[in-house]
This record gives C-alpha cells, structure tokens and sequence, in this order.
C-alpha cells in the first residue's frame, strides 16, 4: 500500500487555506477457479489497485480518483477543480481520529494459497458432488475463489487507518436426474479463514438439495405454516437491508421509516448488524470513511430501535454514525450499507434443532428453493414467488414440492415468526437460522 503517497496527499491538502480532505487507497488480489469434467475450465486472476481523492473547498465537495499514484497531485488538483462546480452542502465533513477494536480478519494462509490449490479445491467441489449419488449426472458449475483486500484511509482531521484482510468462498451448482424429473441445487460457503470453508461440504450441499427434490409434485392452494430455510431467509433479509439504511429512510424509500419505536417483527428475534464477528465477511475495523465499527443492534425483540447511518447521513439526522460507510472501490461517494446482518433469537426459548422444528410445525412447507425473492415491493413489502421444497406431514417430510407460488407481505412475514432453528448461517455478510413461519398463502 502506498503509504507514504497518502502522507503526501494529506499534507498537499493541509497546505491549502480553506480546503479539507480525505484520501481513501485500496488494493486487491482476486484468484477464481472453475472444475468441470475433472480438468480446469477456467482460471482468473485480477490485480487491482487505486485510490481516491474527496476535497471540501468551503461547503463543495469534489472527487477524482486514479489507478495511477504517481499522479497523485493531478488527482488532487483536480479534484479541487470539481468541487468549483459542485453544489453547496452542509452536511459534508469527514469524521475525527479514532481508535480501532483489533479483528480476526487476515489468514496468511489464504493469503498464500497457490492456483494450484485453488484449482485443486474446484475440482473437489465437484467431486464430492459427483460421488454424493448416481442420480447426480452433472455438475454445472463448481468454483473456489481467493482474494486478499487491503485498505487505507486518511484525512485531514487527523484520522488515519489501515488494513489486510483475506476472503475464500467455495460453490457449485449440480443437476440430478430421476423419477422422471431433473432437479437443480447448489451449494455455497465463504470466510476469511480457510479452515471454515469445506470444499466437500458445498459439492455434498448442493448435490443433496438436488436429488431431495427428484419426484416433487405440485401442491393445491394451501394457507400454511412454513419453514423457510437459512438460505431464504438470508434472502428475505437481503430484501429487508436497504429499509434499514438512513440513506433510503430520508429518501423515503424505506419500508420501515417513521417506525422507529414500533414493532416490526416478531419479539422472538432481534436484527442486528455488527461489524465486530470474528471471521465474517463484513468484518472490518472501520467503515469507508475510517469510523469504527460497532454492532449495532437494529431490532430488539421484534422493535425497530434505529437505522444504519454514515457520516453525510448522521448530521443529516442529527444523529452519530453507525459505521456503515461502503464504498464498492475507489469511484463514488460513501454510501450506506450493511456489514455483517444477521437475525439473532431473542432468547433461547423459541430455539430448535431442524428436526424439532419440523416436528413443531407438524404441517407445512420447508422452503429449499426460491426464485423471485428480490422482486419484492421494498416500499409496501408485498411479496409473490416461485417456490420448491419438502412438504411436511405428521412432523416428518413427506414429498418434495415443485412450482409453488408464496405470497405475502414482509412485514406480516417478520411478525409471525414463531421459532428459529439453532443453526445460524451466513451467505457472504447475510446470516440467519432456519425461521418458522406461521401462515403463508401458497398456490400450485
């Protein structure tokens, strides 16, 4: 990282009267592997690096950004020229130092990993997939991916913070064929930390989900409980995350504005977002304007106890930053976004292994596969998608289900969540349990 380009850059904009700023660096390494048939069918490796430059010239901002730091002071310099044109706003400012909480982010072995073992995982993916049943006739993709980040920010207030973090993810996508039918699964796994993603486990998942689902029939209209599985409802919760930004609140696209102090969602779970977990992808210790990071708990006991803000936001609303910064690379003024988001039970009371909680819906739908999830009206919370799983007898599974079409509303969705299961499970910074949910309209 070029540490000693950001003091210069730092010091260039203290120099000049009137004029403040922010210097934010990123570098990354991305390697990705693709198996099919036992041999590579694809392999990337992309190398980036940038940085960008934020002036405040008064009350006018301007920014320019380059992959180039040897023209640092021509990114600068421009930058001062384009805050000339900009408009006047009085609620950009860039945050004071602060200390930073140390977090478990960086593996050097993931840092280190060669192609050849990033090849080598892909094509144990597929293996496993292959192996799980005869019924699995192919796999159509199964991937592993490596990357390592390094971040670098700096302003004018003093403030300045750095570090490394490292990522891998596993996943695969396999076609089963039987009883007439061909079925779909995958599976998915990512950490920062190697030993936590199993290339045997995702070909296993996803070769599982597939052959669970070969002989499903339609299923009549039906108002029933259902189940829906961690991965949908990390779904439903990816739905839910923008409502939750201060950004989209004083838009007025939020789902949840002027609900603070209401209740949302059942008082069995919270919805928190915290940046502190160790291992997750989110995990960070400062957000993209160098604040802290912080858990931040959203909902408590089913009520709504604030929103996610960054620093333009904060004094926007008079409030303080949650540290929910992100920027997507070094292009585009920090927005607001999550960090890790995750449904968390609210006591122990309403928790279940997967089987018991089959057992305690005793008739319904266990939700595996959707499609359509992200067409929700994110302003009225009405939902219709398409749907496949296991049909629930008795407290046992009975047959696998195609086709169905789930209607809502999220917000009645999250009130009438009854029981989570014990496994909570994150799909990139998205995490939840297995959720139980009272009634649901469905259609074949």
């Amino acid at each position: 990282m070029k540490t000693d380009i950001a003091d210069r850059i730092i010091d260039y904009i203290s120099s000049v009267n009137d004029l403040s700023g922010e210097v934010f660096c990123l570098s990354s390494r991305n390697i990705s592997a693709e198996a099919k048939d036992g041999q590579v069918e694809a392999l990337q490796r992309a190398d980036v690096a940038g940085f960008s430059v934020r002036v405040l010239n008064g009350l006018r901002q301007g920014l320019c950004y380059s992959n180039d730091f040897n023209y640092w002071r021509e990114v600068v310099d421009k930058a001062v020229e384009i805050s000339k044109w900009t408009e006047e706003d009085p609620f950009t400012h860039y945050p004071p130092p602060a200390s930073y909480q140390q977090v478990d982010i960086y593996d050097q072995d993931v840092a280190q990993a060669s192609e050849d073992y990033i090849i080598a995982t892909a094509m144990e993916v597929e293996r496993t997939a292959l192996a799980f049943d005869p019924k699995v006739r192919k796999v159509r993709k199964a991937m592993a991916g490596f990357s390592v980040h390094e971040v670098l920010i700096a302003n004018t207030q003093g403030l300045r913070g750095n570090y490394t973090s490292t990522s891998c993810s596993a996943s695969a996508t396999v076609l089963a064929e039987g009883e007439g039918q061909s079925q779909m699964g995958w599976g998915f796994e990512t950490d920062r930390f190697i030993g936590a993603v199993s290339a045997q486990r995702v070909g296993a998942s996803a070769a599982d989900r597939a052959v669970k689902l070969l002989g499903a029939r339609r299923l009549p209209p039906v108002k029933s409980p259902v189940i829906l599985e961690s991965s949908i409802a990390a779904e439903f919760l990816e739905v839910i995350a923008p409502s939750l930004s201060s950004d989209n609140v004083q838009k007025g696209k939020s789902l949840f504005a002027s609900k603070v102090g209401q209740e949302i969602a059942s008082g069995k779970i919270h919805i928190v977002d915290n940046a502190l977990l160790p291992g997750k992808t989110g995990t960070r210790p400062f957000d993209a304007e160098g604040v802290p990071s912080q858990r931040n708990d959203l909902v408590v006991n089913g009520v709504l106890k604030g929103f996610l803000y960054n620093v333009y936001t904060a004094k926007k609303s008079n409030a303080n930053s949650t540290g929910n910064a992100v920027k997507g690379g070094i292009s585009g003024l920090p927005g607001v976004g999550i960090s890790n988001l995750y449904i968390d039970p609210a006591s122990k009371a309403s928790v279940y292994p997967m089987e018991q909680l089959i057992e305690l819906m005793g008739k319904g739908l266990l939700i595996t596969d959707v499609m359509g999830v992200h067409m929700a009206n994110r302003i009225s919370g009405d939902f219709s998608f398409g749907a496949s799983g296991l049909w629930i007898e008795n407290g046992r599974i009975s047959h696998p289900i195609k086709e169905a079409v789930v209607s809502g509303n999220i917000i009645n969705l999250l009130k009438d969540i009854e029981a989570t299961s014990n496994d909570l499970c994150f799909y990139g910074n998205i995490g939840t349990p297995a959720l139980l949910v009272k009634d649901l309209d469905i259609s074949g």
